[in-house]
């Protein structure tokens, strides 16, 4: 269901790898096995890619509010949750504490799904909800593009495509585009914070920013 979301998105953004390529929940359930359990459509595609941000201290009209970066252990087994990454709980809680603000404050979300399950991961690491309850967001709709948290409205790594360096930018040039009211198709309503959230290896280097649209 994190890989269909993620391709409907991906369907209006004309960024994307999948842009107007339709993908349905069948062919995601019957694609082939790459390594148990993750299927082909669980696992992002690496593109070529570019992006850029400009950063300035003069007026505009969205501010970082919350940056942050951890790191945590080179390889995810060695953690002793398998289901949870120290460096997103610390790098998010930082960049929420910058911001004066609550996981629930956030209106929209780019994070990291190279693979399905790490979005899922990121649901409860975030904040966004309780542990073991990240399956409940994507079966309710909750992260739907007409939800109440929009995440990876660009289609994500999954089906925008992963450029690997141009991905942590590329989520900002999304949440850019959304806060500021041109995302057509994918346009979500309303947007006073957004969070990007970006992974270096199997989790074990973590950014989180939290862009707000001044005057908000």
């Amino acid at each position: 269901m994190v890989a269909y979301k993620n391709h409907r998105n991906a369907f209006a953004n004309p960024k994307a790898r999948f842009y107007k390529k339709e993908v349905t929940l069948k062919q995601i359930k019957n694609s082939p096995v790459v390594a148990s359990p993750l299927r082909l459509f669980d696992c992002s595609l690496s593109v070529n890619g570019a992006a850029a941000a400009v950063i300035t201290k003069d007026k505009t009209d969205i501010e970082i509010a919350g940056s942050s970066l951890y790191v945590d252990r080179l390889s995810t087994f060695e953690s002793e949750d398998m289901t949870s990454w120290q460096a997103i709980t610390l790098a998010s809680n930082d960049a929420y504490k910058q911001a004066g603000i609550s996981p629930s404050d956030i209106d929209i979300a780019e994070i990291h799904d190279a693979f399905t399950p790490v979005e899922l991961i990121s649901y409860e690491d975030l904040g966004f909800c309780k542990k073991g309850e990240g399956k409940e967001l994507i079966r309710k709709g909750a992260t739907n593009i007409d939800g109440e948290l929009p995440v990876n409205t660009s289609g994500g790594l999954k089906a925008k495509g992963h450029p690997i360096s141009a991905t942590g930018i590329s989520q900002i040039y999304e949440l850019v585009k959304q806060i500021r009211g041109k995302a057509g198709e994918r346009q979500v309503n309303n947007i006073k914070y957004a969070l990007a959230q970006n992974i270096g290896g199997a989790g074990s280097t973590v950014a989180v920013h939290i862009l707000k649209r001044v005057g908000a």
